[in-house]
């Protein structure tokens, strides 16, 4: 008897699983069920579609060949309903079972909307998480000249970019006293601020939406300090939120996300979660490079090998032509045990920052000059002591690759 293996999802965790579970069984019947009309693409380019900078063809990680080729079985525009561990079986929307002998959660997250009134039944408010969306946002910005943005974290920058790039003007409002309040302190904050605005882009800063109002074309967004912004249409680009529902209807304990072990295995046998859905060590990460960690141990684990998760260091990278921006780690501690070093160079727009504890990095911010983020990203990783060398690190000719040895 080959095993069978069911995956709801095909994003990154989905995909990695499936192809580390035939990696280790060429017999195993391995079937993906997603609600989306596409196979597996790049979540990360969207931005750059929405810019026309990218095709459709080019943002594709996986097309249908790879599926066959590797066995695999897709079943695009296909919802889950049910799930019943007792007896091992998945019901589609159709009304049609599938049974499984190993089951995984890859079922990602949706943008989450803020609380604010009208959000949900106002004509002409977006998100920005799937290639429909693309469609819906570019055919909509064809016919209009302004866009209201809720949100300054990296999507909604990169998403700012991409409309002014379409030609419109373009309004950020964020919540927070600076941009990227996540990567970004304010001083490193600041500077980015500034070569968006050269760029046309427009920003609220503190700024608490309350209200939209639809006034037909026009869109008004109202703030708590009761200033109005106006826009042809809304993107609201304010985190995620884990699609745990049917994780929760099937008894499978869930916090913020599905709560998952160091091998991604839920609380019932036989079934694991992976991705942004997935809650490890009280963490959702939400980056891609976490979901694919998580997805290629699941699927290592569900083949029967043994696998541990230890956590990823989070990394993200800002993805706005002309502007160089990594952070990496943690840059929002609290900690006053913790050292910081800074090399900047306003004119030239650089800012670089190390969190350093007991010798060790915590986090690293790097905005105009990038050059050693990797090999300063391996040195947090591998917890490597820089004590002897902290005030030079960040000078660009300092040999990192030695310490690296």
């Amino acid at each position: 008897m080959s095993m069978e293996y069911i995956i709801i999802g095909n994003g990154v965790a989905g995909t990695e699983a499936a192809k580390n579970i035939r990696k280790r069984d060429s017999t195993a019947e391995i079937k993906i069920f997603t609600n989306e009309y596409f196979p597996f693409y790049s979540r990360i380019m969207l931005p750059m579609l929405l810019a026309k900078e990218v095709t459709l063809e080019e943002i594709y990680v996986y097309k249908t060949e790879w599926y066959w080729k590797n066995k695999i079985q897709l079943y695009l525009n296909c919802t889950v309903k049910n799930v019943d561990h007792k007896n091992q079986t998945i019901t589609l929307k159709d009304t049609s079972h599938v049974t499984y002998n190993k089951l995984l959660f890859a079922t990602g997250s949706s943008s989450n909307l803020p609380p604010v009134e009208g959000i949900n039944t106002t004509k002409g408010v977006f998100t920005l998480r799937t290639i429909e969306d693309v469609t819906t946002i570019t055919r909509r910005a064809a016919g209009s000249k302004t866009v209201t943005l809720i949100g300054g974290g990296l999507l909604g920058l990169e998403a700012g970019n991409s409309l002014s790039k379409l030609g419109l003007s373009v309004t950020i409002v964020e919540i927070f006293d600076r941009l990227l309040p996540r990567q970004l302190d304010a001083e490193g904050a600041a500077i980015l601020q500034k070569q968006m605005e050269e760029r046309g882009l427009k920003f609220l800063l503190s700024a608490k939406s309350q209200s939209i109002k639809d006034d037909g074309r026009t869109k008004i967004l109202e703030l708590n300090n009761g200033k109005t912004v106006e826009g042809d249409f809304i993107v609201v680009s304010a985190g995620i939120k884990p699609n745990i529902g049917l994780a929760k209807t099937t008894g499978i304990s869930v916090d913020k996300g599905i709560l998952v072990n160091d091998r991604m295995e839920t609380n019932i046998s036989h079934i694991y979660a992976a991705g942004d859905v997935a809650e490890h060590k009280s963490r959702i990460y939400g980056i891609w490079p976490a979901a694919q960690r998580q997805g290629v141990i699941a699927g290592i684990n569900m083949a029967g090998d043994n696998e541990i998760y230890t956590g990823t260091v989070p990394s993200t990278t800002l993805k706005v032509a002309g502007i160089s921006l990594t952070s990496m780690g943690d840059i929002l501690t609290e900690d006053k045990t913790v050292e910081h070093i800074k090399a900047k160079d306003p004119v030239k727009n650089i800012y670089k920052k190390l969190f350093i504890k007991g010798g060790k990095i915590l986090g690293a911010i790097f905005l105009g000059d990038v050059k050693n983020a990797l090999d300063i990203g391996k040195l947090m990783e591998k917890k490597i002591d820089v004590s002897n060398y902290k005030e030079r690190i960040l000078d660009t000719n300092f040999d990192i690759k030695g310490l690296l040895q």
